[in-house]
């Protein structure tokens, strides 16, 4: 069964963050990307990481998460477990 890593996701995200796209629509991808590969194993807690971003479609609270975003792609890069509940990230998704 294939994974998705880490890596991949947070190259994307990455790019997506670099571009400025909406807050919103970077949710719905990642929710997107989630049940897209629902058939696949998760690296670590990818799975759990695509979830909490789907949340951030529900508020304009997170409109100003660049930055966290952009430290969650950078991580996930390196292969690391991202807990968005961590202060690190910007507190709790």
């Amino acid at each position: 069964m294939a994974t998705y890593a880490k890596y991949e996701f947070g190259l994307e995200l990455r790019k997506k963050v670099w571009q400025k796209e909406s807050i919103i629509k970077i949710a719905q991808w990642a929710y997107k990307v989630y049940s897209n590969n629902l058939g696949q194993d998760f690296e670590g807690n990818l799975d759990q990481v695509l979830l909490d971003l789907n949340t951030m479609e529900l508020g304009d609270e997170y409109s100003g998460l660049y930055k966290s975003l952009n430290k969650i792609a950078e991580d996930l890069i390196l292969g690391k477990d991202v807990d968005l509940n961590l202060k690190e990230y910007g507190g709790s998704l």
